[in-house]
């Protein structure tokens, strides 16, 4: 009785020694965690005021290409010294403007990274303290009690808040780049138009023209945001015309070659398609960040009664899965897509290898109620 009361003694002792290990690691990668969203945070205030600085600069070397008459500031006339050092201001805050850009890429990515990592040793946590609780209730693994899910179901929930969070950063991030500058510069330009009213009637046409091409392409950009978040073609026509759509758009912006191969007809229920969609939907967008590829082949197969196989392949620079595995670097698309697949039953796999390109394998069964 005593050997035993020894034993437990030293058992949740351990326990305490691990909980303890497993708090200070998730504190520490907390306080790295918060200074990386903090320069996040300066990268883009600092990027954000370099935009209004360089739409002022383009919007007066602007005025002064399209006619001496608008050389002219409240001081006096601008001098050709002025001119140039304008220039040369524009391109340092157009470099500096792109090295925060790729700086605030990474800063993002990095926290992302550390708050997957976070949720993952809390889960570990939850999981030792679950373990111990579980000896004592008698319960056969302490997977479920009083209600509470399970530490697999509470990790794949959190990775999915993860990857929903880095979505809306990424869409923010977009819009910025994309509609908001085209906005900011409309009403520069507009200013513009104003002032040539006035001093050179001749040039309010072109630069009106210039304006409407660039409201254009700025409502493209909207639409594919909009078609992205949530395809309404997906419930109206379909998967196999929303797959058509998205990919010759996608060739179209990226200018990558890609082949789609898809069957007549298919049969899914609506989260199969919608899971098929966004797992396509990533593998591109992954292609296109990091792959380095010039052609893309998507293949959907489904014999009759049998289950959806979707092979994605790029000829790009490939990677190292084990390498991937073991650092988490580039990973975290990768369980994006297969917490996806798993959500309706299916399995995901990466075959790639440094420098013979990547294919992505999405297996679903059929769906029970056709």
């Amino acid at each position: 009785m005593g050997a035993e009361s020894i034993q437990s003694g030293h058992v949740e002792k351990l326990r305490q020694d691990v909980e303890a290990a497993i708090t200070e690691a998730a504190n520490r990668l907390r306080g790295i965690e918060t200074v990386a969203q903090q320069q996040l945070r300066n990268a883009t205030t600092e990027r954000q005021h370099l935009d209004v600085f360089l739409d002022d600069l383009e919007y007066r070397l602007h005025a002064v290409n399209t006619s001496g008459d608008l050389r002219m500031t409240s001081t006096g006339p601008l001098t050709e010294d002025q001119i140039s050092a304008m220039h040369g201001q524009q391109e340092v805050l157009t470099k500096r403007k792109v090295e925060l850009g790729i700086v605030g890429n990474e800063l993002e990515q990095l926290s992302s990274r550390l708050s997957w990592l976070i949720h993952q040793i809390e889960g570990a946590r939850q999981w030792v303290l679950a373990s111990s609780d579980s000896e004592g209730d008698g319960s056969e693994n302490g997977s479920e009690r009083d209600g509470h899910p399970n530490t697999g179901d509470q990790v794949m929930w959190a990775q999915i808040a993860l990857g929903q969070e880095a979505e809306r950063a990424r869409l923010a991030r977009e819009i910025h780049d994309g509609p908001a500058q085209v906005l900011a510069n409309t009403v520069l330009r507009l200013q513009l138009v104003e002032q040539l009213i006035r001093q050179n009637p001749k040039e309010v046409e072109p630069e009106i023209s210039r304006v409407r091409a660039a409201l254009q392409e700025s409502l493209k950009d909207v639409r594919r945001f909009i078609f992205n978040l949530r395809p309404a073609s997906l419930s109206d026509a379909g998967l196999i015309p929303t797959l058509r759509y998205y990919t010759q758009d996608f060739s179209e912006q990226f200018g990558i070659d890609l082949e789609l191969n898809l069957p007549e007809n298919l049969v899914l229920s609506a989260n199969q398609e919608l899971v098929v969609f966004r797992v396509i939907q990533e593998a591109l967008q992954n292609v296109q960040k990091h792959a380095q590829a010039n052609r893309i082949e998507v293949n959907v197969q489904q014999r009759p009664g049998g289950p959806l196989v979707v092979n994605i392949t790029d000829d790009g620079i490939g990677f190292d899965p084990k390498a991937v595995r073991q650092s988490r670097t580039g990973s975290s698309g990768l369980v994006s897509m297969r917490e996806r697949a798993a959500t309706v039953g299916g399995t995901l796999k990466a075959d790639s290898r440094v420098g013979t390109g990547t294919t992505i394998t999405l297996t679903l069964p059929m769906p029970k109620a056709q």
